[in-house]
């Protein structure tokens, strides 16, 4: 009986440990999954995966925007969301490509929240700060 207790308890922190171990895991993972290039280069990948192109302007001076990255593109519903649906990208408004984007597009402000198709065309934007579950929202109703 006592050996049963033993390799029962053994296999109890076995699961409480690989349970805590990936809970932690995908929280950590859990954040939108910026693509690390240019809106020309991010259209051609959009286009070969074909899905739209999510964009958002900042500045760095932004609180707005800090706020967006600190919380909003880390909650796991909206990253995943997203992560499967677009090709994510963020820019800096106020420096090379992002000067040209604010312009081209005629933003107001900080930050602006861009859904372009594979053509390079505005299907949608909004300025401002939104939690996850309300940016979420938003995204859904792309198409």
């Amino acid at each position: 009986m006592k050996k049963i207790l033993l390799i029962l308890s053994v296999f109890l922190v076995f699961v409480s440990v690989y349970s805590f171990k990936t809970i932690h895991e995908n929280k950590i993972n859990s954040e939108v999954n910026f693509y690390n290039g240019s809106l020309k280069e991010a259209v051609i990948k959009a286009k070969k995966e074909k899905k739209m192109i999510f964009l958002d302007i900042y500045a760095t001076w932004c609180g707005p925007c800090k706020l967006l990255k600190k919380t909003t593109f880390k909650d796991p519903e909206l990253s995943d969301y997203l992560n499967k649906k677009f090709i994510s990208l963020e820019i800096n408004g106020e420096e090379g490509e992002g000067k040209e984007i604010v312009q081209k597009y005629q933003l107001k402000g900080y930050p602006s929240l861009l859904f372009i198709d594979t053509n390079g065309n505005i299907v949608n934007k909004t300025l401002g700060y939104y939690d996850g579950k309300q940016l979420l929202e938003i995204v859904k109703e792309i198409k």
